[in-house]
């Protein structure tokens, strides 16, 4: 049995008695048939009303197959409620929310249309914002700050927004933007001779309910522009919320709401200013570190070998350091950096140095048991623990001692050593 879909021609009621005509379950859930309903399901976009049902929570609804209205419940009612009345309740702040959206989206697609020839190909009602899809590839900022400027003043207007039914042959009269998804008898939401549309959602009485209308953002989408918009009171809590952002801001300048953007831009600048001053001095002070460092190093066969661990010293600190020390001829290094019981190796040399780090590193690392590996000149790994670091340290350590003086000898192919 079908159920009359009462919000139809009355998106105001919220309380009201239905017969039940069955006790079922949708998908596992328990769910209600009555024969009339001011709960409106999905469609069309539009989310579903909740509220209560015989005192039971009605926390989905949605159309059967064959035009049956759905009515899911949180807990289930007995079979004995088929043919008794049940007293009907509608969540009213959500509903209106809903009613204000899709009214909006009625006049923002009208206004795209207009005054831009943009069609929206597709609309969603979402929890906390709403959004249009244009058949476009782009839109400028002047043109979405004309269409929000005319929303605005067709909102003061209060103009009239009726729905009603019309036949097939009425149709062709109907100015509609878009032709229907249904046929036989058609429901027409019309905003007073501004706007037609084949709808079967629930609207407010007049554009002046909507509120204010804010766009929000525009972002490109596969060769179309998604419209982000809000209407009535979520227009309303957002500019709160950004104004009791905005004077936050002020607040921390010590200064007016209209000076935050020149004081942010001055703020910016004067930290940019900072970040090249500090790069400049930590590049120095690096420097500095691989001098002192490099007074350290082991003589090896004519080669300077630099071992350490750094506990003081992130993986990007180490680097800074290997790179300036890489500039130095015949420098070989081998660094550990533990951070928060994690080791790092990073194993590095000079340009004139015969010698392929990455194979050293990687051979050390698998004998400990780590992985590891890279470049002829930069290598990093890691996966051992810092007592398996230090066996690896010792054990490369003597094989360079053993292999360095080699390096110079012709009769020997570089990718050996």
């Amino acid at each position: 049995m079908m159920s009359e879909r009462l919000y139809y021609t009355d998106a105001y009621t919220t309380e009201f008695e239905a017969y039940v005509t069955a006790v079922t379950t949708v998908n596992g859930r328990p769910a209600l048939l009555l024969d009339q309903s001011y709960f409106y399901p999905t469609s069309g976009g539009q989310p579903y009303d909740t509220g209560t049902l015989g005192g039971k929570a009605v926390i989905d609804v949605m159309v059967g197959e064959q035009g049956q209205v759905f009515h899911i419940l949180a807990d289930a009612l007995p079979e004995t409620m088929i043919g008794t009345r049940v007293q009907g309740k509608l969540d009213w702040p959500r509903r209106y929310d809903h009613m204000q959206q899709h009214a909006g989206q009625h006049l923002l697609s009208q206004l795209f249309f207009q005054r831009f020839g943009l069609e929206t190909v597709a609309v969603h009602f979402g929890d906390t914002e709403s959004t249009l899809d244009l058949e476009t590839p782009e839109i400028t900022l002047p043109q979405i700050e004309e269409i929000e400027a005319h929303a605005m003043d067709l909102v003061y207007d209060a103009l009239p927004i009726k729905a009603y039914f019309v036949s097939q042959a009425e149709l062709s009269a109907i100015p509609l933007r878009r032709p229907p998804k249904v046929s036989g008898m058609v429901r027409i939401v019309e905003i007073d001779g501004f706007d037609y549309s084949a709808c079967g959602g629930t609207h407010c009485r007049t554009t002046a309910e909507i509120g204010p209308i804010k766009l929000t953002k525009a972002e490109r989408r596969r060769g179309q522009v998604r419209i982000t918009f809000l209407c009535g009171k979520r227009a309303w809590l957002d500019y709160q919320r950004k104004h009791q952002l905005l004077t936050t801001a002020a607040t921390l300048f010590s200064n007016e709401i209209t000076q935050v953007p020149l004081l942010i831009e001055r703020n910016l600048g004067q930290l940019k200013e900072l970040q090249s001053q500090t790069e400049t001095l930590q590049t120095e002070l690096v420097a500095v570190e691989a001098a002192q460092l490099l007074t350290t190093a082991t003589p090896m066969s004519g080669y300077q070998v630099l071992q350490r661990s750094f506990t003081d010293k992130d993986v990007n600190s180490v680097k800074r350091l290997t790179n300036q020390l890489q500039q130095q001829p015949g420098v070989i290094c081998l660094f550990c950096t533990i951070q928060a019981g994690k080791v790092t190796v990073i194993f590095a040399r000079a340009a004139d140095v015969n010698l392929h780090v990455g194979n050293l590193l990687r051979d050390g690392l698998r004998a400990v048991g780590g992985k590891g590996g890279g470049k002829e000149d930069f290598a990093q790994g890691g996966g051992i623990t810092v007592q398996q670091s230090e066996e690896m340290m010792a054990a490369t350590t003597t094989w360079l001692e053993t292999t360095l003086p080699t390096l110079h000898d012709p009769s020997l192919p570089s990718e050996v050593i």
